[in-house]
């Protein structure tokens, strides 16, 4: 369930003419977007995730499985 909170925040959204176009836009896009556009996507999708950890979390010790 959404708190009061959230749904004044949709609400707001919804109020908002350029973020009312996005959605709108967002929805009637390409359903079948093209080789490259999918690759574009995940490589846009790596450069925000690559800033937030660059170093594998590495175990250090003895384990057993």
């Amino acid at each position: 369930m959404l708190s009061s909170v959230e749904k004044q925040e949709i609400l707001q959204d919804a109020r908002n003419v350029q973020r009312r176009d996005a959605f709108r836009q967002a929805r009637a896009g390409d359903p079948a977007p093209s080789f490259d556009a999918y690759l574009e996507f995940l490589n846009s999708v790596h450069k925000v995730f690559a800033r937030i950890s660059s170093n594998p979390n590495l175990t250090r010790g003895h384990f057993k499985l």
